[in-house]
């Protein structure tokens, strides 16, 4: 009797304990979550300014350690604690198939497929066909947006770029080819763009960070006195961003893009990547956004003012006038270009570079840089004298000029021309 009295509380104590294992790991089970997310942050606190403890990628298993407010939650992953969103973990193991198959779901939201693409090439960034679908639905959620840009307007940032110098000798470009020709005028790694009609996306990897451009290209025609057809082409850009890249994006875009040094091999033996012809070089300076602001509001194109007898008048040689031109390129870099024009800007006669603008009353401080070094354009406009304005020139041969806006009404042109007369 005793001896049966003596087995209860050990079988009790045995039931108990192996109860108590079951609890202890469904409770395991139960605070083991996997990162959802294609790359989520741990942060030293539950909040989006917060230090970044680590980076955790998809699929990466950790312990939840407790719920924060605001729908944070405390991970611990490996050895390292930290907060994320609750939405970024679940409690199953995201699957690559299931990832893939939603980003292929044409009936789905683009950007949720790009979100699944993204995830499913994280999984596994040697996938071919994860990769390739990434980078389509990326251009693909960029020239959606592009359209909503347009119509609800995005920058709306002008500039005008000449697409065939005249007597280069080289074989005419198409306006795409032109528009990926100014876009590779700065140093990069690689640079990606493409084209639906005339919209573009543009991505370039330079300096660490994804750089993309969304825009459309169009003809231009000669405006202003002259009022000629011309070879220049217009560029709007709707908006631009620089930003981090993911590893999976970083390799799906590098498919298909071109490297600067491939680009550099392709280039035509008689052609530079920066064209001296308008006193471009790397690392040209770009505009701040103060200058940036003044410098737009100055008219682009001026005409060579002559005079007779009190009266200004613009001088057109068979067609051809003196000229000056402020233009500033896609990546905002601002030149200001002397010589002759025909409608477009044809043959430049001296380029400097606009390091920087100021203004003071009516009058604008451009400072200019170039081959002989640094000189200033003191540009007074408007003026008491209707269409007319006053430049002053430290470093040039007549310091004092007078100009006329392109778009000037009311200003005379004088034809000379002897093959006209004979």
């Amino acid at each position: 009797m005793k001896k049966r009295l003596s087995r209860l509380p050990i079988r009790a104590w045995t039931t108990s304990l192996m109860a108590l294992s079951c609890s202890l790991g469904w409770a395991q089970d139960v605070n083991r979550v996997f990162v959802q997310g294609s790359e989520i942050n741990l942060r030293g606190a539950p909040s989006t300014s917060a230090e970044v403890v680590k980076k955790v990628t998809i699929g990466t298993e950790c312990q939840q350690l407790e719920e924060a407010p605001k729908q944070w939650v405390k991970l611990k992953c490996g050895e390292v604690e930290g907060y994320t969103l609750k939405s970024l973990v679940g409690v199953d193991k995201p699957s690559f198939d299931a990832l893939l198959a939603q980003a292929q779901d044409t009936a789905t939201d683009t950007k949720v497929r790009l979100d699944a693409a993204a995830r499913a090439a994280t999984l596994e960034s040697q996938n071919e066909q994860a990769l390739q679908l990434l980078a389509d639905l990326f251009f693909e959620v960029n020239f959606k947006q592009l359209q909503k840009d347009k119509k609800k307007g995005g920058l709306h940032e002008s500039f005008v770029a000449t697409c065939n110098e005249v007597y280069s000798g080289r074989p005419r470009r198409t306006y795409q080819e032109c528009l990926t020709r100014e876009l590779e005028k700065i140093e990069y790694d690689w640079h990606q763009v493409r084209f639906q009609d005339n919209d573009f996306i543009s991505a370039m990897y330079r300096e660490g960070s994804l750089v993309v451009f969304t825009g459309r290209i169009s003809p231009r025609r000669g405006k202003g006195l002259l009022n000629d057809e011309d070879d220049d082409f217009n560029i709007l850009v709707e908006s631009r961003s620089t930003s981090a890249v993911s590893d999976a994006l970083k390799l799906a875009l590098l498919k298909g893009a071109t490297s600067s040094s491939t680009a550099d091999e392709k280039r035509p033996a008689n052609e530079q990547k920066y064209s001296s012809w308008y006193g471009e070089y790397s690392g040209m300076p770009v505009l701040d956004a103060a200058s940036l602001q003044l410098y737009r509001s100055l008219p682009p194109v001026w005409y060579l003012l002559h005079e007779e007898r009190g009266t200004r008048y613009v001088r057109s040689a068979c067609g051809v006038v003196h000229a000056a031109m402020l233009r500033l390129d896609i990546h905002r870099r601002a030149g200001l270009y002397y010589g002759e024009a025909n409608g477009s800007y044809d043959n430049v006669a001296r380029a400097m570079r606009v390091v920087g603008v100021t203004k003071s009353d009516s009058s604008f401080q451009l400072q200019l840089r170039g081959d002989e070094g640094d000189d200033q354009l003191i540009l007074t406009w408007p003026t008491a004298e209707a269409n007319v304005a006053l430049w002053q020139r430290k470093g040039a041969i007549k310091p004092i000029q007078y100009f006329a806006p392109a778009h000037a009404k009311n200003i005379e042109v004088r034809k000379e021309c002897r093959e006209a007369a004979e």
